[in-house]
């Protein structure tokens, strides 16, 4: 966003949040209940946004004889600006702490195909692809299906850099898709590792996952009521994690 836009939405913004201001002075003063239209939903440059309050609860929209509040310092500070509240003088200070220009966000189909070339699929079938602000950045959410595969990816929209990324492969696929030429051992020889930490426990769940660029099996366990869960890391076999719950 430019100085000169970002200036313009900066004073539309004060303006709107000075007459609610009054209006909710007006009500408490009063006493008087009005009608609102809720269920309004919010948009930065086309990313889905959901405004939260310090304690990280989603905070209500809604419009009043046609004007639309939103909390100040959620969106305020979606957009680079920063909120500084004066309890002394009940000012709510809005300083602008960014340096140069938000730049265009790449496509949706930029971000499809960089997914799909990062799991190196093709033929793939798409079933959620969505543009939302996420934790102050703007990602593009791409969930797709192939071969006997599900992917969820999260791709900066600025970048396209892969943010985050998960693979659930199903249990009947041959070797969970561990195959020489990803350097992973397969979904057999991780639910083996995972056995012999708790000997006549059977397999409920195996899924391969990826955390923080690492390949990890998450393998589930019972015996009787005794539950085990396990992190198997994919390319060494190393036991990463290991907890074990006991039903009352």
């Amino acid at each position: 966003m430019n100085q000169q836009k970002r200036r313009g939405f900066f004073t539309g913004f004060a303006a709107a949040l000075l007459i609610a201001g009054l209006t909710v002075s007006a009500a408490s003063a009063y006493g008087r209940t009005i009608s609102v239209e809720d269920d309004i939903r919010l948009s930065i440059n086309g990313a889905t946004f959901i405004p939260l309050d310090i304690n990280g609860t989603a905070v209500e929209v809604f419009t009043y004889n046609g004007t639309t509040y939103a909390p100040i310092r959620a969106i305020c500070e979606a957009v680079g600006l920063d909120v500084q509240y004066d309890g002394q003088n009940r000012v709510a200070r809005i300083v602008d702490t960014s340096s140069g220009q938000m730049e265009d966000y790449i496509s949706e189909d930029a971000a499809r195909k960089a997914a799909f070339s990062h799991a190196d699929v093709t033929g793939a079938a798409v079933t959620r692809s969505t543009l939302k602000w996420d934790d102050g950045r703007a990602v593009y959410e791409i969930d797709f299906t192939a071969g006997s595969a599900e992917y969820d990816y999260e791709i900066d929209a600025l970048t396209g850099k892969i943010l985050e990324y998960d693979i659930d492969r199903a249990d009947s696929r041959p070797n969970q898709g561990a195959s020489p030429a990803d350097g992973l051992i397969s979904a057999d020889k991780a639910k083996t590792i995972a056995l012999t930490k708790a000997p006549g426990a059977s397999v409920v769940h195996c899924q391969l996952d990826y955390d923080d660029g690492r390949a990890v099996y998450e393998i589930e366990l019972r015996s009787g009521r005794t539950e085990y869960d396990c992190d198997i890391d994919a390319r060494t076999g190393a036991v990463l994690d290991w907890d074990v719950d006991y039903d009352d």
